[in-house]
Parts: structure tokens; sequence; C-alpha cells
């Protein structure tokens, strides 16, 4: 059978989650029509061991901890299908949104899983109220400078025709990578869509984002694709606006 699309998982000590993670991967429909890529980058708590007794699962292991960025390379790289989907491994995004994804990708390039789409507030949204205002900032901000509509840049779930990698290159090895890619496919002309899902606070294992850090790395990256990929950034067909004065 001909694979649907790969779905590439992150893993970085993430042996608690992964059991969970596999069972909903499982219940999708057309499971066995996925290709599961799970990059695993020096895990040290038996996630490798958990991955290699999964049928048919490609496991890539990092010798050393690179990065987020450097994870999603690697299983970029190793995608045999037109189609990608990538998926963090500790559970907050539903896996149960794959299929959404993927039917929304048949009519756009890009599709993003927004943990902030149509919630109003923190509480609804199921995260801190400063987690909540830092992903609406970060969001707005590129929304600013690279002409887009999105409401959570930061997911860590989205799906992708692999196409519009084709030439794009990504360097970064760290979580500001999830920047450079939406930066790099804006330059490109690709509108990126979202689809709404429900957020999910981990209950096992911690976060491996330092999530002050990681916005002041932010806006330093974000000023820096702003001014490198200016050249290159492809202006959005303007609407038809009609004259309604008669």
């Amino acid at each position: 059978m001909t694979a649907l699309a790969d779905i590439i998982v992150p893993v970085f000590n993430e042996r608690d989650n992964l059991p969970q993670l596999l069972s909903c991967l499982q219940a999708l429909p057309d499971f066995s029509a996925f290709h599961l890529i799970f990059v695993d980058n020096a895990s040290t708590d038996g996630s490798v061991e958990f991955i290699k007794s999964i049928p048919g699962a490609m496991l890539v292991c990092h010798a050393s901890n690179l990065g987020y960025g450097a994870s999603l390379r690697s299983g970029i790289a190793a995608a045999q299908t037109d189609t990608i989907v990538i998926i963090d491994a500790d559970c907050e995004y539903p896996p149960e949104c794959i299929p959404a994804l993927l039917d929304a990708l048949r009519a756009q390039d890009v599709v993003y899983a927004s943990r902030l789409s149509g919630k109003l507030t923190a509480q609804q949204a199921g995260m801190s109220r400063l987690k909540w205002w830092g992903n609406r900032i970060i969001s707005a901000a590129y929304n600013l400078l690279f002409k887009q509509k999105i409401t959570d840049l930061y997911t860590g779930c989205k799906a992708l025709k692999l196409e519009c990698l084709q030439d794009i290159n990504l360097s970064r090895n760290g979580f500001e990578q999830v920047l450079e890619m939406a930066a790099k496919l804006s330059a490109h002309g690709y509108h990126i869509h979202e689809i709404p899902v429900d957020f999910l606070p981990r209950n096992k294992g911690k976060s491996k984002m330092s999530h002050i850090s990681e916005t002041v790395k932010y806006f330093y990256w974000l000023l820096f694709y702003r001014i490198q990929l200016l050249p290159m950034l492809v202006p959005r067909p303007q609407e038809d606006v009609r004259d309604k004065r008669h």
C-alpha cells in the first residue's frame, strides 16, 4: 500500500508519553497508510527502546542532542511521501486532528493546527495567561512582517506538501526553526492555513522549551529573517475590490 503521508515525531525523553501517542495514532482511520518517522534526539529514558518495538516505524537517532530544528530536518530528509505531518510527542496536540489537517491540505499547501483559533481567552485555550499573550504577540509580530494571518505560529502540529520545501534551506537547529520555516514559506509566496485544535497541557514529563529565552531569541530571528528575506518576499495578490458606490 502506498503511504498517505509521513508523520514526523521529534522525540527527546518522552518515554512516558509515547504509548499514549502511539495508541492515538493507531486509532486513526487509515492508520496503516501512514509512515511513522520518529527522530530521537539522544534520549536517555528508554524512548529509543520503545520506538524500536513499534512495527513498521522508522527510527532516526541523533548521537547527541542537536535540537528540535535538527530533528525536523532529519525527519523531512527521511520522508517517503509527498506529504508530511509534524506532531510533538508530548500529546499536547491531539493526533485525532491529523485527518482534518490532511483534508485541509487538499486545497492548501501548508496547514497549521492552531491552539488559539476561535479561543477568546487563555482559559478557553487551556494555557496560562502569560503563555496565551506570548503566543498572540509572537504570531501578531510575524503576521505584520510576513503578511500572514495566523494565530499560533509556534504550534507543534502542522502538515505541508513536501514540494513547498523543495527550494527552501532550513538551517536552524533549535526551536527557532519554527520561525525560520514559516518565514521562508512566506518568502516563497505560500499562504499558511489554520484549523483549530484543542490544546491539552502535558501531564507527564517536562517541556523542553525555555519560553522566556526562546521569546527573546524569537524577536532577534524575526528581524533577522525579515531583513534577510526582504528581496524574496512575494507580494500577496490583492483582493478584487468592487466599486460599491452605484
